[in-house]
């Protein structure tokens, strides 16, 4: 066998070995997409009847053998079960949330005090914004079960109002009777359970009973029930929060025909029905508690809640981001298509099903328009190296028409000589005038003409050489306006790379920049220039504790309050994280410190607050100043250092490097 024989004999040998642990690797990782998508199915099963069916199918189609066809009629099914579970979802959570407000205000009605009026206030304020999280609903739940057990206890040590008793109000005199026929506006009811004592002896046996005894009026749905037990003086609130589906499903209350007079007389009166009462008045609140009850939670220093909202109440920003994003998209011809077909799936109203392929497209696509703009900006690089190649050949061409143009010159001087010397050989040879006026005459009708094609022949290379000259100027000029336009758009796009896209303030390349800039100009001058370094304290407590939506609102607003304290010549840039970067050129140290003790006092004073609870965020500042022969990182370091010792020495102070 000869060499490229086996060669060609080995090569196939290994890609065989190639080939087989690909397939051993593919094999391997099929059985775990299989498991995950086994394990996957089990831990989504109990939240729906069809999409349990769907998962238990899958389970099986994973488990054989045909999963192209099977998945392909099964992923259709799967995703119309779980859009249809997921409106059935959010119908649900509308009950609860309608059933939970009903209940919420049952509360708000009755005469609470302010220690328990003002949270349940604030609960019903947040119950939309809450009541749409799954994971919500236990601690929604628990507050409410604070807030009724409160409320009960509150009603329990009210003192009973005072009135007439209960057997004078029912079989009270006609004059009695006359202002409880006035029209009563509906309000929440007291439901009178049976009294479970016997009647008093002292009472007559034959009470004349009323002519019109009231009928029974069940209180409505949204009136708390209240039952309290005759002769005991005490009301005792029980609140039953009212479900979706027995509200949907309350009759109407219906009219009870009043029992003839004889029934009332022949027998004793086991209960007593119930009665509409006048709803309570609640206290006039003074202008304190008007005050002190306006939401803490609002305004720009407010955090935000850290939970996620259902996608109908973010689905609008969303999409209109993502239009805002496909319209201000400059895209190649060859990509609108794609990029309109897009737009109309957004255009026509997403969820979160759709959203994923969505922005995986949208990703696709941003790829690809980048990619595109680097082919564009490499055919651009050929074209300007076609130029350049036209504009060399130009260069050459005149350059060899002045290099005719020297030839032609020192042939004509050449040809001159010889007619000049041809003249006078010519003049020493003739004996009489008539042959030296004809040979004069030849003579100078040859230097004419010799003159005469000289003179046309630089004609011809000066208009070539105009010609040419034209062209390469024009070239020049449109090859100097696309060198402005991509400098322009390079400029601009440097501008944007050094922009830190949270605060808007200057990044870390931003911030080398002008570290450099200014350094160059303390050396110059010997100006003062001091630089710091700023570091919120415990930023990790507010992104752990209040979320990271919390986290990005804090640096925001900081930001703004660091700029608007800042000189017009003083540099501020986020360094990373909760870290900022401060150059002061033109202050001594002392005066660099007082300035940062201010930036630190006014970080301190922003009324941070989440939920009402006041949240403080303070900054802790190491600061230095540039001394002779020192370099950039020596004094970034001594500010280091000297943050580390804010830190140390307990946070939320300045500290020099002296």
């Amino acid at each position: 066998m000869t060499d490229d024989a086996q060669r060609w004999k080995d090569k196939y040998l290994e890609s065989l070995e190639q080939q087989e642990a690909l397939e051993r690797r593919w094999e391997a990782r099929l059985d775990l997409l299989r498991r995950g998508l086994v394990r996957s199915t089990l831990a989504a099963e109990g939240s729906d009847k069809a999409v349990d069916a769907c998962m238990k199918e899958m389970r099986e189609v994973i488990r054989g053998d045909n999963l192209d066809t099977a998945l392909a009629g099964l992923i259709p099914r799967l995703e119309k079960a779980v859009l249809d579970s997921e409106q059935r979802r959010e119908t649900r959570l509308g009950q609860v949330s309608t059933a939970l407000s009903a209940l919420v205000q049952q509360l708000q009605h009755l005469p609470l005090p302010s220690d328990v009026g003002k949270p349940l206030k604030k609960f019903a304020k947040q119950l939309d914004e809450r009541v749409g999280q799954a994971r919500e609903m236990p601690l929604l739940l628990s507050e409410l079960s604070n807030l009724q057990g409160r409320a009960l206890l509150a009603l329990r040590t009210q003192a009973p109002p005072s009135g007439p008793g209960l057997l004078q109000r029912l079989f009270g005199s006609r004059d009695s009777e006359a202002p409880a026929a006035a029209p009563v506006t509906p309000a929440p009811a007291l439901t009178l359970a049976p009294s479970t004592e016997p009647q008093s002896q002292s009472e007559p046996e034959s009470a004349p009973a009323p002519e019109a005894a009231p009928a029974p009026i069940d209180p409505p749905p949204v009136a708390p029930p209240v039952s309290a037990t005759a002769g005991t003086g005490d009301v005792h609130p029980v609140l039953k929060p009212p479900m979706a589906d027995d509200m949907a499903s309350v009759p109407a209350p219906a009219e009870t025909v009043p029992a003839p007079p004889e029934a009332m007389s022949a027998s004793p009166m086991p209960s007593v029905p119930p009665l509409p009462v006048s709803p309570p008045v609640s206290p006039p609140s003074t202008a304190n508690e008007e005050m002190s009850d306006a939401p803490l939670d609002d305004g720009p220093y407010a955090l935000p809640y850290a939970v996620e909202p259902p996608y109908s109440s973010v689905a609008a920003p969303i999409e209109q981001t993502l239009l805002g994003l496909l319209d201000d998209l400059t895209l190649p011809e060859r990509y609108k298509t794609q990029a309109l077909a897009m737009r109309e799936r957004v255009a026509s109203g997403l969820n979160w099903y759709e959203l994923i392929p969505v922005l995986d497209d949208l990703a696709v696509l941003m790829l690809a328009i980048n990619d595109s703009g680097q082919h564009e900006f490499e055919a651009y690089l050929q074209q300007l190296n076609g130029r350049l190649e036209t504009f060399q050949s130009q260069l050459q061409a005149a350059s060899s028409g002045h290099a005719d143009h020297r030839s032609a010159s020192r042939q004509l001087d050449h040809r001159l000589r010889e007619q000049v010397d041809g003249l006078q050989s010519s003049v020493q040879d003739v004996n009489d005038l008539a042959s030296l006026r004809s040979l004069l005459d030849n003579r100078l009708e040859g230097l004419l003409t010799t003159l005469d094609e000289h003179c046309h022949a630089r004609d011809q290379r000066e208009q070539a050489l105009a010609g040419r000259l034209q062209g390469l100027a024009e070239r020049v000029a449109a090859m100097e306006q696309e060198a402005l336009d991509v400098r322009g758009h390079l400029e601009e796009q440097r501008q944007k790379a050094l922009i830190d896209s949270l605060t808007g303030l200057p990044n870390r390349a931003a911030w080398s920049e002008r570290l450099e800039h200014d350094v160059q100009a303390w050396q110059a001058t010997g100006e003062p220039l001091c630089l710091a370094i700023l570091d919120l304290d415990h930023f990790k407590r507010i992104n752990d504790s209040y979320g990271h939506l919390a986290g990005d609102k804090v640096l925001k607003i900081v930001t703004n309050v660091l700029r608007t304290r800042l000189r017009g010549r003083d540099f501020i840039a986020r360094f990373g994280g909760e870290e900022f970067v401060l150059l002061l050129p033109g202050s001594a140290l002392a005066a660099g410190r007082a300035s940062s003790d201010d930036l630190r006092a006014a970080v301190e004073a922003c009324p941070f607050h989440f939920k009402g609870e006041r949240v403080t965020v303070t900054v802790s500042i190491g600061i230095s100043a540039f001394q002779t022969g020192d370099l950039a990182e020596a004094v970034l370091k001594r500010a280091d250092q000297a943050l580390y010792r804010a830190k140390a020495q307990g946070r939320n102070q300045v500290q020099t490097d002296r």
